[in-house]
């Protein structure tokens, strides 16, 4: 095994030798004097992070720009891999080589009052200026919200992300990121390291090699994007581990694979990646990330990270069970197929057995030859709903997902009714669904059902414990929530005879606006 490794930073090589695995990448930067007014010492992901530009692969094997906070990755994790920094590129446009991005942020100095905020801003705008698709007004929001912090301008933030987004892009190539993004993604080498403390780290290239180091070290903790282990784990977890075993070597667990009646999404696909790649397909999938910490939380975090760690406010859960999905999961024995519903089995603890691994979330097209088979559906109704304290990086206060499918005279033929936060695993109202089968889709039968589903899924709540008692005021407002979100999803969706409520601001989710076509970017 290697007890060193590189990563490259503004074209700098930089060695790392004898270093925990634990290790932030922000934490060893900050000590080797990296970061203009110490901006890299106690980053904290909440207020914007450490952020860096990482050469990244997207789900289709493409190269692609990343910012990424550099608190959220561990040390080992970023051997071999590419990073430029605020820093480096202002130093570059001292020395005449100034990125078109930064000399339109040079231009409104007032954005970002501080350095810490203005790196943000830096990191934020080189992404946005090449990343391949903008069609939604929304979707400057959503790239731009790491960029929290008093010591921004959000107006003028605003205004310039909309001046340089929807125009096409300038003719000349910008270095060095157009040769990198042109070019090929090398295939990951095969990766061991060694720390001073004899913890290690591996990064297998194959499955097969991931689930024999599983066989061989059945205490390890498996990482995708590091983002979750290296923010949401506790000191005692992380003491107990000796070994880390990366999950994004694996070319096949990086991508999303499309079949006839179903996509395979790799565990290490990011929730960026899987919004790229599935967004348009499949909305709620869009919806439902925008919601899940910032953007470059979302560049890093996979979707087998979000699976693995249970949480009990995950708002991802109920999405996935909405569109009856399936996790497959692959050991050195062989592999199984667990229903999303049934994967999670509370505080914290999955359906995994000891040695498995997350392979792929199997998601079905619901296609009118799929929707038929099921049930004799012509309609599929689909839907995400969060209720939180602010709109990004907040716990959810609860998540629901619900799902519908319709004859030709909208009765339900199939019903999926999800919820988290409110007891230590995704709940769905299962009586509830069988009820709905067969009456027609109706506000009277909406209004029917409700008190059932609330009862049905307080009940559930209250034996599966987990999740601190709440007091008598936060039930109410639970059980007001989980009749008002059932409630929202059947008038903000239409049916034959009966036209969507516009209720809340929901314009951007269900009816998108598309950019003018002559100033889409290609």
């Amino acid at each position: 095994m290697q007890s060193s490794y590189t990563f490259d930073l503004d074209g700098e090589t930089i060695r790392v030798a004898g270093e925990p695995v634990f290790t932030t990448l922000a934490d060893y930067l900050d000590r080797q004097g990296y970061g203009r007014e110490r901006r890299f010492a106690q980053a904290e992901s909440a207020l914007g992070g450490a952020p860096l530009l990482l050469l990244d692969v997207d789900p289709q094997g493409r190269p692609a720009l990343r910012s990424v906070d550099a608190s959220l990755l561990l040390l080992p994790t970023v051997a071999g891999r590419r990073f430029w920094s605020a820093e480096g590129l202002a130093l570059a446009a001292q020395r005449g080589r100034s990125h078109p991005a930064l000399d339109l942020l040079n231009a409104q100095p007032d954005v970002a009052t501080s350095w810490k905020a203005r790196a943000q801003v830096i990191t934020a705008l080189i992404e946005a200026w090449h990343r391949p698709e903008w069609s939604r007004p929304g979707q400057i929001t959503d790239h731009f919200d790491g960029c929290l912090s008093r010591s921004i301008h959000y107006g003028g933030l605003r205004d310039l992300a909309q001046s340089i987004l929807p125009a096409p892009r300038r003719a000349a190539p910008v270095e060095p990121f157009a040769s990198a993004l042109s070019g090929v993604w090398p295939d990951s080498e095969e990766f061991s390291y060694v720390d001073s403390g004899k913890r290690r780290f591996y990064r297998p290239h194959t499955l097969v090699d991931l689930t024999r180091l599983l066989s061989q070290f059945p205490k390890a903790l498996l990482i995708g994007g590091s983002a979750g282990l290296a923010h949401g784990r506790s000191s005692a977890d992380l003491a107990a581990a000796n070994c880390l075993i990366a999950t994004d070597g694996v070319p096949d667990l990086r991508t999303v694979f499309e079949e006839n009646d179903r996509w395979l999404v790799g565990s290490a696909v990011t929730l960026t990646g899987l919004g790229e790649r599935l967004g348009d397909a499949c909305p709620l999938l869009a919806k439902v990330i925008r919601r899940l910490g910032t953007r470059p939380h979302r560049n890093r975090a996979t979707l087998g990270g979000c699976l693995a760690s249970a949480r009990l406010d995950d708002p991802l859960a109920p999405s996935i069970i909405a569109l009856d999905a399936v996790v497959r999961v692959v050991s050195h024995d062989g592999e199984r197929d667990i229903p999303v519903s049934r994967f999670f089995e509370g505080q914290g603890r999955t359906n995994l057995r000891p040695g498995e691994v997350i392979a792929h979330l199997v998601l079905p097209k619901f296609t009118r030859e799929s929707l038929a088979s099921r049930g004799g559906g012509v309609l599929r109704l689909c839907d995400t709903y969060l209720a939180s304290p602010r709109r990004t990086d907040a716990p959810a206060t609860l998540s629901a997902a619900f799902a519908v499918e319709l004859d030709v005279n909208t009765r339900i033929t199939q019903a999926i009714l999800a919820y988290a936060g409110i007891g230590d695993r995704p709940l769905r109202a299962r009586e509830a669904e069988k009820a709905l089968i067969g009456r027609f889709w109706s506000e009277e039968t909406i209004i029917g059902i409700l008190g059932r589903v609330s009862q049905e899924i307080e009940g559930a709540a209250s034996t599966t414990g987990g999740a601190p008692a709440p007091t008598d005021r936060e039930k109410e407002y639970r059980r007001q929530l989980i009749i008002t979100l059932l409630q929202k999803f059947f008038y903000q969706h239409a049916t034959p005879g009966r036209p969507a409520a516009p209720l809340g601001v929901v314009g951007d989710y269900l009816a998108p606006k598309r950019l003018p076509p002559a100033a889409a970017q290609p």
